[in-house]
């Protein structure tokens, strides 16, 4: 017996009918046998997550899921908090580093000591014994990578480092951990990263001597035969058959796997399936119709209120009307059509649209695009948009929907209607 959304949806913890894709899982099983940093990248709810629980136990990693307000000291004090270390005592210092200031913790810490009889000799001036056990203190400055490595060589430390929703942090410290991605790979210490984006090459823009020392694993795109194996998986184990249904909802989810999923969940409940059903069930049209309302409500409310938020913006000044580029980038991306947006909107593109509608066309300058987008991700960060929607990819020099759900959106939702009740910004 099964509940359905042990079999279908989206979920943290990895649901019945996950498939291995071989483009996928075979390389990040390549990046695990050839004990190299692992990248794994995508839009939002396309399966990083699920790739990893597939294929690592709890006990082969240690995860620091990143916030936006985390530093690199943060990520390498939680994951010294994980280990078998005790810190007896701190000191926050600053040093010189590339004629830059760093911030960081001196600490004294109490480790177990692995050595043999000689070894504990040489050891004794500033070890212990406790319980049958031989510990030593030593100082390491937790902000530098270098002295995390030797502290997790030292605890023969010999698991993987996830960084979970790397994306949120800043840009600042996204260079700095690639650059400390080189210094960890010398000690052997292995990192796999999850991110939201779309582009090849991201840290190794960053930091150039990344390349060829790292796997990227896109976990897009997800092929018509690979979801349709998921309903597959599912139907001996709640009784249930998509068959008739099953091209309908490939084409409404647009390469989604998250929204397939939680399609697939919600036309069961429609349907009154909530377990494994004691009679093979059919899964009809009117099922599905009422799944992608229920879910064009949920997405809906979330994604209004995240464009709501991304547009607003203040006038530092009462006599100064900001550019308010924002804005107008959401009526612009508002009002394309769906193919233009899938394929990824272009700088230039962006800029001459905008200017066609903008209030002060001529102030609208390339450095004041090059701005925006750079910040585009941060932007929606620092407004609680949560995975953000949209990034820039610098590669192909365009905008992408990094949130898989808001295609299905887009495609489903009143535009006009959601441009007309943005909130027109002040001075306009």
């Amino acid at each position: 017996m099964r509940l359905t959304n042990q079999v279908f949806g989206v979920s943290n913890d990895l649901i019945d009918t996950y498939i291995e894709r071989p483009k996928v899982d075979n390389l990040f099983l390549e990046g695990l046998q050839k004990n190299k940093h692992i990248i794994i990248y995508g839009a939002s709810k396309q399966g990083k997550t699920s790739l990893t629980n597939k294929h690592l136990n709890e006990d082969d990693y240690v995860k620091v899921n990143c916030s936006p307000s985390s530093t690199t000291l943060d990520i390498f004090n939680s994951i010294v908090r994980q280990l078998n270390v005790e810190i007896i005592e701190s000191t926050n210092i600053t040093t010189t580093i590339g004629g830059e200031l760093k911030t960081g913790v001196k600490a004294r810490i109490k480790i177990p000591f692995f050595g043999g009889a000689d070894a504990e000799t040489e050891a004794s001036a500033s070890s212990q014994k406790e319980k049958g056990l031989t510990y030593k203190t030593i100082d390491y400055n937790l902000a530098l990578a270098q002295d995390v490595s030797e502290l997790l060589k030292e605890v023969k430390f010999n698991k993987r480092i996830i960084l979970e929703n790397f994306h949120y942090l800043e840009e600042d410290i996204q260079k700095q951990l690639s650059i400390d991605l080189r210094i960890f790979e010398d000690y052997n210490i292995l990192f796999i990263i999850l991110g939201i984006w779309r582009e090849k090459n991201r840290l190794s823009q960053f930091n150039g001597d990344l390349v060829d020392r790292v796997i990227e694993v896109p976990v897009e795109p997800w092929e018509k035969g690979d979801l349709a194996k998921i309903t597959q998986e599912g139907l001996p184990l709640l009784n249930v058959d998509f068959t008739e249904v099953l091209d309908y909802i490939i084409d409404s989810c647009f390469d989604s796997v998250g929204v397939f999923q939680e399609i697939c969940k919600e036309s069961c409940y429609s349907a009154g399936v909530n377990k494994t059903h004691p009679n093979l069930l059919t899964i009809s049209k009117e099922n599905v119709d009422l799944a992608i309302e229920k879910k064009l409500n949920d997405y809906g409310s979330r994604h209004i209120r995240c464009l709501e938020s991304f547009v607003e913006q203040k006038a530092k000044s009462s006599d100064e009307v900001p550019l308010y580029i924002p804005y107008y980038f959401t009526k612009v991306l508002l009002d394309e059509s769906f193919e233009n947006i899938t394929i990824g909107l272009k700088r230039k593109f962006i800029q001459e649209k905008i200017k066609e509608i903008h209030h002060r066309a001529e102030n609208v300058r390339a450095s004041d695009m090059g701005y925006f987008l750079r910040n585009l991700v941060a932007s929606q960060i620092k407004k609680n948009i949560s995975p953000p929607i949209f990034d820039y990819d610098i590669s192909t020099s365009s905008v992408k929907i990094i949130d898989s759900t808001f295609y299905f959106f887009l495609k489903n939702c009143d535009r006009e209607e959601v441009i007309e009740n943005l909130m027109i910004p002040e001075g306009l």
